[in-house]
């Protein structure tokens, strides 16, 4: 049975295009520059300036007292003859005669005006000077042959030549720039095109439609740049969920539904060791790594981050932490530092812990094939809820597909329009084939969908960006004037909000008479049957700190 092809859609995804513009803004200039170095090349390199001057003549007849009507009849008549005559080859012979030269250089060009008895006569050369000198030697040996030709007739200069000032044949602004808006296009388009044919994922419904592996989770784009200073100077800050003040709302909540997945993979599967995997450089996988351990720790989990990316380390930076012999994770494998010594850094009396390097160390290969890595992950499974562990990108470091057969689960990092479809599904199926555990993939930087309603109050996912018309702005649902504000009708001062179910002074209240916590309540000290006081929760499962 054959397989049906499917058909690739090209989808836009404007995101995309606008940062490859901005990558590109130096090819696109440049484009922009050949355009106007090739104007200036044709202007002066390629065609051969021409210099014109030109004279206006007028026919008048002698037909003694006739009809004016008929004599401007015939006088136009004739200006159309004196044309041709003007042309011939024995007035050029004439006028060169006239000026000692051997030949006539220019181009003598005569017309008739029509409807009129007037003529221009025009000599066009490639010296200024020289074209002027002819003209005016045709109009002094004219009447050698006007008067052989019509003896009735009368010519008379009424706009005599002048002196050329520019060429006559210069190419015209507007040419110039429809030249340089080509090119301009062209760069453009060019990028654009390249941009929406690149087989990248660039949204989550590409990821369904290119690659074979499940979704785990997905994490939107997130500026780095939080002031104008530092758009200016582009500074870059870590993006951690810890720090509310640096990351959004929807940020923080998606590595939370990440955490939340894979404590719910714990309980199903018993998996502890997570490694984070990228198939490139720079798709945000030191970030996954560090926000997902400090969100399992924010739920009470004792986690260990662990750092193998021993050659280009990222995570010491991320956490600003510096050097310290009875830390650092490198010695501790390198068999620098005794067991015994080592002592992982504690994150701000929380229950997430270090195992990093401030240093690269070249030889991590070695101890991956001899099993200090091993024993170290198998030593630390029974102290930690989990270990999330930073992993070289696996284009940079071959030696990643040990370090996949170690852990419970693998997690790959996509980085939204980096990588092509075809190397990651390559990347899984290599993961796949050597018999480890496959998780899913974590989308990373995911861009909000390009419309007006993104753009003012929502996109797709349902979260809003407005300050002022979102889901908690002034007009929001809960906002100042919303739906439940504060001075809507069933908010929690109106007419009717004292008596609503959730209202302080409700009699079905939680803290009413009769409520949970009330004078009556099921948990109140004064209650008849005694409950007991609610736990916090003991220490997380593999021991306390």
């Amino acid at each position: 049975m054959q397989e049906t092809k499917k058909e690739k859609k090209i989808s836009i995804e404007w995101h995309s295009i606008f940062r490859d513009l901005k990558r590109n803004a130096i090819f696109i200039v440049m484009s922009v520059l050949v355009g106007m170095m090739a104007v200036f090349i044709l202007r002066h390199g390629v065609y051969d300036p021409e210099y014109t001057s030109t004279a206006t003549l007028v026919v008048t007849a002698k037909i003694g007292n006739a009809n004016p009507y008929a004599n401007l009849s015939v006088s136009s008549e004739m200006a159309k003859v004196f044309a041709e005559v003007f042309v011939q080859p024995s007035m050029k012979n004439k006028a060169a005669e006239y000026l000692g030269q051997s030949g006539f250089r220019g181009s003598l060009q005569a017309s008739a005006v029509s409807g009129t008895n007037l003529f221009q006569v025009s000599v066009t050369s490639d010296n200024p000077e020289a074209s002027y000198h002819e003209l005016c030697a045709v109009l002094d040996v004219y009447p050698q042959i006007s008067n052989i030709v019509f003896e009735n007739a009368v010519i008379d200069i009424i706009k005599m030549p002048s002196m050329a000032h520019g060429p006559s044949n210069s190419m015209p602004n507007s040419n110039a720039a429809a030249i340089v808006m080509i090119c301009l296009l062209l760069s453009v388009g060019g990028v654009c095109v390249i941009s929406i044919l690149r087989d990248t994922v660039k949204t989550e419904a590409a990821f369904t439609e290119k690659i074979d592996a499940k979704l785990f989770g997905t994490i939107p784009h997130e500026h780095k740049e939080k002031t104008l200073v530092g758009i200016l100077k582009k500074t870059k800050t870590g993006l951690l969920v810890n720090d509310n003040m640096a990351v959004s709302l929807k940020f923080s909540e998606s590595f939370h539904q990440i955490a939340g997945k894979i404590e719910y993979t714990k309980r199903m599967t018993g998996a502890r060791i997570f490694a984070i995997l990228s198939v490139a450089e720079n798709e945000g996988k030191s970030t996954v790594a560090a926000n997902i351990a400090l969100s399992l720790a924010s739920k009470g989990n004792r986690v260990l981050l662990f750092d193998m990316d021993q050659k280009k380390s990222a995570l010491y930076k991320l956490f600003g932490l510096k050097y310290v012999r009875e830390c650092e994770l490198g010695d501790l494998l390198s068999g620098e530092l005794p067991p015994r010594e080592f002592h992982p850094r504690q994150y701000k009396k929380s229950s997430l812990y270090f195992a990093v390097n401030t240093r690269s160390h070249k030889g991590s290969h070695q101890w991956i094939e001899n099993g200090t890595v091993k024993s170290v992950l198998q030593a630390a499974r029974n102290r930690f809820d989990f270990i999330i562990m930073d992993t070289a990108p696996m284009m940079a470091d071959a030696s990643v597909t040990e370090i996949v057969q170690m852990v419970d689960k693998n997690l790959l990092v996509v980085r939204t329009d980096v990588v092509p479809a075809a190397t990651l599904n390559d990347s899984i199926l290599t993961i796949n084939n050597l018999g480890t555990s496959f998780a899913g993939c974590i989308l990373n930087d995911v861009y909000p969908e390009f419309s007006l309603a993104g753009q003012i109050g929502f996109d797709e996912s349902g979260y809003y960006y407005s300050r002022h018309y979102g889901k908690y702005g002034k007009y929001g649902k809960y906002g100042k004037y919303g739906k439940l504000g504060k001075y809507n009708r069933y908010g929690k001062y109106s007419r009717y909000g004292r008596y609503s179910r959730y209202s302080r002074y409700s009699r079905y209240s939680r803290y009413s008479k009769y409520g949970k916590y009330g004078k009556y309540g099921s948990l109140n000290k004064y209650s008849q049957i005694d409950t007991g006081t609610e736990s916090d929760g003991g220490s997380p499962a593999g021991g306390g700190r």
